[in-house]
């Protein structure tokens, strides 16, 4: 009894409750939105809970420090006039003012605010300073109190009642319980925590054509694996060395798996006999003498943090993160894995990594880690041998120690693919591709533009190689490599497009609000909207969502139906909180300071301002043709005098100073689940009260 007894005390002692109006479960990325915007709507009391000791999601503790972001064909979206990647838009929202803050922080330190020159990204970062500013940006609302904090505690139940989400119970790093009530609550979290744990219906896996219909989808799923996604990558972030630094071989180190990443070992590579057909590299390993500053492909330069020969501190570090054989594959896992797997729980090797416990996906963690570090270690000992220019060998750098990691690595891996929530609305590849060819994609707006748009995005569909081969000679007990599934090897260009609000609400469950990669969108549509910017902006129209329904006292999916309580979000996100507002509608060449980028936003979101499916600039300060105006006008149902000296931004301003306090057309219900009585079911129908006003 004595032992029971203690253990009930120290149980007791331990317990820590809050009570809170909003709980934000994850201090990813989208966390972290969501709480600055929650918070500078005035929300009083916002708890955020993070399962790890850093705030920044793939920024930091996943080490992905090469920012990607939307990206289009064209010449006039944000981008260096050096960098070949330009950007659908130009930065907008909180994901704008971070990337301002990093970039003020480069040129600082480092000279430059893009001090890498990659091939890829442009602005790079080192992960331990951006994780200060993420904290510094949160922190007058830590000091206000308007936001609690709690750091390593892992979400292990749900509370609940009458189908609502009501708190979170968590368990610190040192065994004490946290209990969390909540009115409301947003799963930011890695793997949909709170979503599992509160049995809200989500999906994992490739999705069948027959779900939803897209273009690209698999007619015959059965012949994936369960544990088939879109692969994790364990990044590497090195930097220059004052000597030779090579790291040891992991466990499970066997060359052959990486005589593919690099020119230098591509003649071996091509007599290796894999299971299935597998692509082979023609990287070099890092720049040749004397061309370091130059933008080029190498595996060094590639996503390079800092060039060392034009930085103010003249250190070089760089991510490793893309090599051609890094990824790891989560389908057909190796031998000494699976065994491990199993001794856990029987048929543990086959599940999806969603739906592992913690445990299971350490086993999974570990193999990965050490898969990333066989590559530093080939290319630190045979490639580095093989080179007959070494000046800038990677044998002469080391890892990272910024994480504060025993492995000298990030904390989690990068993770492309979680579960996707059963939402409202499911966003689907035909949305915004109209099936182009895969290479020609054209610069167009979506074929569905959402009514309930709360930002703007545009991406690649793009899946890394999903599946894992083995020599046929040696099986999975032998090394392995990564390839592209039939089926499943998609890259293409998505149209310009508005990510809808019921994507973030779950068709049942009430209050839960999705984050991160925890919202409604088809399998297809995750490898595309999974991006830096993408999950800053999903957090902040998340925090919004949360705050106006406390206010009005409802379900998140009360306000989701109603034109009113959309608008007020709307406003909400873009003009009507401090801070960068965001871009509802997907306009190349409007940038967030101009003057009239609200009342432009606005306009759009409403489907007022004329424009053909192609004419993707909205050129806001050129003059604004009198059959423009008019058209304008026209579509507003407003009469006044055309001006042939005012630009189009000027003009839509003087419109929206007009419309913006005008009552507009409430949506009206036709039918319970089909709300405008067109046959298509309001959860299969991207617009359910059709288009709020004729668009083209």
């Amino acid at each position: 009894m004595k032992p029971l007894l203690f253990f009930l005390l120290s149980t007791f002692a331990s317990a820590e409750t809050i009570q809170t109006d909003l709980l934000i479960v994850g201090g990813t990325e989208s966390g972290w939105a969501a709480a600055i915007q929650a918070a500078r709507m005035g929300c009083k009391s916002i708890t955020v809970v993070h399962d790890g000791p850093w705030l920044g999601g793939q920024y930091t503790e996943q080490g992905l420090v090469c920012v990607d972001e939307s990206k289009g064909t064209g010449e006039v979206g944000w981008g260096p006039n050096w960098h070949p990647m330009k950007r659908s838009f130009h930065r907008f929202g909180l994901f704008k003012e971070l990337m301002d803050r990093i970039e003020a922080f480069n040129t600082k330190k480092y000279g430059s605010p893009m001090p890498g020159r990659p091939m890829h990204g442009p602005t790079t970062f080192r992960p331990a300073e951006a994780e200060a500013i993420f904290r510094e940006m949160l922190q007058p609302y830590l000091g206000s109190g308007q936001v609690t904090l709690r750091l390593n505690h892992i979400p292990v139940a749900a509370m609940k009642s009458e189908g609502k989400v009501t708190g979170m119970t968590f368990r610190s790093d040192k065994g004490d319980t946290l209990e969390v009530k909540a009115a409301l609550t947003i799963d930011a979290s890695d793997w949909g925590d709170v979503v599992q744990l509160s049995g809200t219906e989500f999906e994992v896996g490739p999705d069948p054509k027959s779900r939803y219909g897209e273009p690209h989808a698999q007619e015959d799923v059965s012949k994936n694996p369960p544990n088939e996604m879109n692969p994790l990558t364990w990044a590497l972030i090195v930097e220059e060395s004052q000597s030779d630094t090579p790291i040891p071989a992991p466990p499970h180190y066997d060359e052959r798996r990486y005589l593919r990443s690099t020119s230098l070992g591509r003649k071996e590579a091509a007599k290796l006999k894999w299971d299935h057909p597998v692509k082979i590299g023609n990287n070099s390993p890092w720049p040749a003498k004397g061309t370091e500053s130059k933008r080029q492909g190498t595996i060094l330069s590639m996503r390079r943090i800092v060039e060392g020969t034009t930085s103010a501190d003249g250190i070089t570090s760089s991510l490793i993160c893309y090599s051609n054989g890094q990824d790891y594959p989560l389908e057909r896992l190796p031998k000494h894995v699976c065994d491990a797997l199993e001794a856990t729980e029987r048929g543990a090797s086959m599940k999806n990594l969603v739906l592992m416990s913690r445990e299971q996906r350490q086993i999974v963690f570990e193999d990965c880690k050490a898969h990333s570090l066989g590559l530093l270690h080939h290319l630190q000992t045979t490639v580095h041998d093989r080179a007959p220019d070494k000046t800038n060998s990677l044998r002469h750098y080391h890892l990272s120690a910024e994480f504060g990691t025993a492995d000298r690595l990030p904390m989690k891996p990068y993770i492309r693919e979680s579960l996707r929530l059963k939402a409202l609305y499911m966003m689907r590849e035909q949305d915004s591709f109209m099936g182009q060819s895969d290479k020609s994609a054209k610069e167009t707006f979506a074929t569905a533009m959402y009514p309930d748009g709360v930002f703007a995005w545009q991406f690649h569909y793009d899946f890394h190689d999903t599946g894992r081969a083995y020599l046929n000679s040696e099986g999975d007990s032998g090394p392995w490599t990564h390839y592209g599934k039939p089926g499943r090897d998609i890259h293409y260009l998505s149209e310009r497009s508005v990510f809808p609000l019921r994507s973030l609400i779950p068709v049942k469950m009430n209050g839960l609000i999705g984050a991160q990669g925890n919202v409604g969108f088809s399998s297809i549509v995750s490898s595309a909207v999974r991006l830096h910017d993408h999950r800053v902006h999903i957090g902040q129209a998340a925090g919004a969502l949360a705050v106006l329904a406390l206010k009005h006292q409802k379900q998140p999916r009360d306000l989701a139906w109603n034109r009113t309580h959309l608008e007020e979000i709307q406003h909400a996100l873009c003009g009507g909180t401090e801070g960068t507002p965001m871009l509802l509608w997907p306009w190349r060449d409007l940038p967030a300071d101009h003057a009239a980028f609200v009342a432009i936003n606005r306009l759009s979101a409403r489907g007022l301002i004329p424009a053909a499916r192609d004419e993707v600039d909205l050129q806001p300060d050129a003059p604004a043709a009198s059959d423009w105006q008019k058209a304008l006008l026209s579509r507003c149902g407003l009469e006044m005098p055309v001006d042939e000296k005012i630009t189009r931004g000027q003009f839509a301003a003087l419109i929206w100073q007009k419309l913006e306090k005008v009552p507009f057309q409430p949506w009206v219900r036709l039918k319970p689940y089909d709300a405008d009585g067109d046959g298509v079911p309001d959860l299969n129908d991207p617009k359910p009260f059709g288009a709020l006003e004729p668009r083209f």
